[in-house]
């Protein structure tokens, strides 16, 4: 409802819309002051985009009970999985209505995808799974034995029936692909995320004040976390203090945990958490900021990742520092936008980065390089629309005028 994910999904519905498509979308209809009605605000989607709001029993007390008794029950593959019944009847009763091209699952949750292989069976409507992160191959999932063996068999079923299949990079691709045949590849295509180049960019002279840098997502407990930053900023404080001279700020999910370990480093003063704020507010905390901040998790190999975040940042046309595996699809990114990047347990590389960026402030020279805004335009979401809008040409034999 309200994270990255689902803004790039909105993002990219709206946008197939001049291009001839007419989606419809099975999407949650939260309940009002519940669980994922943060802020008291409801979520609009783009105009030419229809909504099929379906109730899930994840937001009923009695589920939620029986999920913290038992946890094993949650996870099958996600949260979401008791969503699905319903959804796929909505789906199928709404195809039943209407003549339609074909059928598009977004994950995550991963249970989308099972949903829509239901319909898809149903259906037997052309079927664009589209994965974005790895699914049982991330570093992010957290499961016993047992979960993952069901994970597998699940991924397994999508992989082998969807007609096409759709991640944002070839890191991803050639990570959950070398499991399968080779011949599978040949359903796999790479559309990277988009940002929406119509929306006004804040603009106007730089508030006064030190320089700012920002971090706006989430943080996974032992997987993806700022310690590494807040130790580099830590030994740079106690070489030239800081104070008055940076502000640093992370703003999302399970942030506001390590606000005790920058205290313990004595960054308080400078360093700040704020919890998840609408899309809105976060963009201009982050239009409002210096240097822009991407923080991923180290991997053994690649890097599949490309975080939303990263591409939402384009438009703002800030220097970005990518805390990331230097082998992986943010770094080589980052590199061809001419920004700096550090792997996440690389202490004194990232301490040497933020003390550059401070030089550079200081001596007014901070911008990004000539060759910014020519990467950053091949990810304007009508670029990326276009190219997801020519898979779902092919998958389902459409004529789209």
């Amino acid at each position: 409802m309200h994270g990255p994910r689902a803004t790039q999904v909105a993002r990219t519905l709206g946008a197939l819309v001049p291009l001839g498509w007419t989606p419809s979308v099975v999407c949650l209809d939260p309940r009002r002051g519940g669980p994922n009605w943060p802020g008291g605000v409801d979520v609009a989607l783009p105009d030419g985009v229809e909504a099929v709001r379906v109730a899930s029993p994840e937001e009923w007390t009695i589920v939620r009970a029986v999920w913290r008794l038992l946890p094993a029950l949650r996870d099958r593959p996600d949260s979401k999985w008791v969503w699905i019944d319903r959804a796929a009847a909505a789906a199928e009763q709404r195809a039943a209505a209407a003549r339609f091209e074909g059928l598009v699952t977004f994950a995550q949750p991963w249970s989308d995808h099972l949903a829509g292989l239901r319909v898809h069976r149903t259906t037997k409507l052309p079927w664009v799974a589209h994965f974005s992160d790895p699914w049982v191959d991330s570093p992010y999932l957290q499961a016993s034995r047992s979960q993952r063996r069901a994970a597998e068999r699940m991924e397994a079923d999508v992989i082998h029936e969807a007609d096409a299949i759709v991640f944002v990079t070839s890191e991803t691709a050639d990570l959950v692909m070398k499991k399968y045949p080779d011949a599978f590849r040949s359903k796999v295509t790479v559309v990277p995320h988009g940002f929406d180049s119509t929306v006004a960019v804040p603009s106007g002279e730089r508030r006064p004040g030190p320089m700012r840098m920002v971090y706006t997502g989430r943080f996974y407990d032992g997987v993806r976390t700022p310690d590494s930053l807040l130790r580099a900023i830590a030994m740079l404080n106690a070489e030239q203090p800081l104070a008055n001279t940076l502000d640093v700020t992370f703003v999302g999910s399970h942030v506001m945990e390590f606000a005790r370990d920058a205290a313990s480093l004595g960054l308080d003063r400078f360093v700040h958490f704020r919890d998840r704020v609408s899309v809105e507010d976060a963009r201009a905390i982050a239009a409002d900021a210096d240097v822009l901040l991407v923080i991923d998790a180290p991997t053994r190999g690649p890097s599949p990742f490309l975080p939303s975040k990263l591409v939402d940042y384009l438009p703002l046309r800030k220097p970005i520092f990518g805390i990331t595996p230097v082998d992986g699809a943010s770094a080589s990114l980052l590199t061809h936008l001419g920004c700096s990047v550090a792997a996440p347990g690389d202490v004194a590389g990232i301490q040497a980065a933020v003390a550059s960026f401070v030089g550079q402030w200081r001596d007014g020279t901070l911008g990004v390089a000539p060759q910014f805004d020519r990467v950053a335009g091949e990810y304007d979401i009508r670029r990326t629309s276009a190219l997801f809008s020519d898979i779902l040409t092919q998958a389902c034999g459409a004529r789209v005028s």
